[in-house]
This record gives structure tokens, C-alpha cells and sequence, in this order.
């Protein structure tokens, strides 16, 4: 039978590159590779990140495009790539505490608000400010298979406003969530990446700041402990780079890796194995 069906006309190849799908394998990669432990997927993530930045990226005018194929971009700009690369990007920051990672977080989320956030009412329109080619703007919500741009949006950059205590982040998102307010009341089942965000919004996020340099064992070993406890309204934030004023002033303690728990009132921990109420685990 394999012989026989190899006489049929082999389908074309779907060989495009994606910057929103790309920004969710990229942000699972990053997870996975802090979590796990392993170096291969974060050398894996890191490749990804460089190439989009390298091809779908425009520095200067902070456009992300969305398809790029045999050497070759289109024009298209959509919510989704830039939602999904943001949130990609966090994820990799928070596993790595790279400030370049940061950086560029930062820049997309600037072009994301630029062109698709809706000012007056709230929420990310689907399509770019001046799209010629479509005769009327989306803001969906639907979480299906993949999540909506406007959730991934809205808890993107209420992790990066805690990140780096840019208020224009925090504003924009608790906006958008008022404007589904309706949607999240009368049918939660459609947006359960949204709930996830409504409830980062309710409460001051944990942050865990890592005082040290990023590539020691004793930092990788404090990083991997703050990521292995489950505790979805939290951010990891190192003190280089755009991070928050109150951050950049936390030291190492005797000269050792430590982190510090800015909420809940916890002592520092210079120990991943610190517990019992003042180290890293107990996030």
C-alpha cells in the first residue's frame, strides 16, 4: 500500500515561519528548560528568539511582521504575533534574567499599544491602525485552541508592568479587562486564559528578585527553585537592565547570589534549599 500511494503527488510543504506561533513554542521552550533544567531547550529558545528578531523585526519603527519564508517577509502585522512573542519573550527573560530579553519585551509591547490598542474603549484591535485591505477591525476574545490575542495581550503586559513599574502597561491592560467584563461574567468558559489574567489583576503580584550574576550556579540553582514552585501571579526579575527602581537597589547578601521576596514580608535567601518561612521556595 506505501508503495503505491508513493506514486501519488506528495502535498506542498508548509514550510513558513510564524512569528505567533513561534512566540508560543518559544515561551514553552523557555518554561520548560528552567523547569526542567534543561540547557538544550533553552539553547533551543534563545536560537528562536535571535532568528525572529533577526527577520520578522524592525528595530526602527518597532514592527513586528508576521510570515517570513525562503529569505522573504510579508507586510502583515496581527495581534497575535505580537501578543505571543511578548509573552514568549517574558518567559524567556524570567528563565535566563538576560536584560536584552527584557529590552525587547519592552519594545514589542510599545509597538503592540502603537498599533492595536483601542485608546478610548479598551482591548487590542486584530488588525493594525491603517490596514488598507480589510473592510472592518476585530478585537477577539475567544480562547480555543489558541488563546486570544487580546488575554495574551492583557496578562502580558501586566507581568511586564510589574517587571519594570511601567504604569502605561498596568492602565492599558486593566482597561482591556473592563472592557470584556461582560464576556468574563456571562460565559467564563470561552475566555479561561482571560480569567487567568483577571486574577493577576486582583492582587499585587509576588516578585522574586535574584541579586547575582545570572550565569553563576548559585543563581541558576536560586532561579530554578523560584520557578519550581506553582504560583501563576508571580514575576522573576533580576537587578540589571529595565527592571523596577526598588530592584535595582537589592545586593547580593556577604557576597553570595541571594533573592529577595518583595511581598509577604520574607527575609532574603542566599539557599535554594532555604525554608520554613524565609527562603526562595516558600514564594
Amino acid at each position: 500500500m506505501f508503495k503505491e500511494r508513493s506514486k501519488r503527488i506528495r502535498p506542498h510543504l508548509d514550510d513558513k515561519v510564524l512569528a505567533s506561533w513561534n512566540g508560543l513554542m518559544l515561551g514553552a521552550l523557555a518554561r520548560a528548560a528552567i523547569v526542567l533544567n534543561d540547557d538544550t531547550y533553552r539553547a533551543a529558545a534563545e536560537k528562536n528568539a535571535a532568528f525572529l528578531q533577526s527577520k520578522l523585526w524592525d528595530a526602527k519603527t518597532k514592527t513586528l511582521y508576521h510570515r517570513w519564508r525562503d529569505g522573504q517577509r510579508d507586510s502583515v502585522q496581527l495581534l497575535e504575533a505580537y501578543a505571543f512573542l511578548l509573552s514568549g519573550m517574558l518567559e524567556l527573560y524570567q528563565a535566563t534574567l538576560e536584560p536584552k530579553h527584557l529590552d525587547f519585551a519592552i519594545a514589542l509591547a510599545d509597538g503592540l499599544l502603537a498599533k492595536f490598542y483601542d485608546k478610548e474603549n479598551g482591548g487590542f484591535w486584530q488588525s493594525a491602525t491603517g490596514a488598507s485591505d480589510l473592510i472592518l477591525r476585530m478585537k477577539e476574545d475567544y480562547d480555543g485552541a489558541e488563546p486570544s490575542g487580546n488575554s495574551v495581550a492583557i496578562l502580558a503586559l501586566l507581568k511586564l508592568s510589574a517587571i519594570t513599574e511601567r504604569k502605561d502597561f498596568k492602565e492599558a491592560a486593566e482597561k482591556s479587562l473592563r472592557l470584556f467584563s461582560d464576556r468574563l461574567q456571562k460565559s467564563p468558559h470561552a475566555v479561561p486564559y482571560m480569567l487567568m489574567a483577571l486574577d493577576f489583576s486582583l492582587e499585587e503580584p509576588r516578585r522574586a528578585v535574584l541579586a547575582g550574576d545570572p550565569k553563576s550556579v548559585a543563581t541558576r540553582e536560586l532561579l530554578r527553585a523560584a520557578h519550581a514552585v506553582f504560583q501563576p501571579n508571580k514575576v522573576i526579575l533580576g537587578t540589571d537592565g529595565a527592571v523596577e527602581s526598588f530592584a535595582k537597589t537589592l545586593k547580593p547578601k556577604d557576597g553570595k547570589p541571594t533573592a529577595y521576596i518583595c511581598t509577604g514580608h520574607r527575609l532574603p535567601a542566599a539557599d535554594a534549599r532555604d525554608g520554613e518561612g524565609e527562603g526562595i521556595t516558600q514564594i
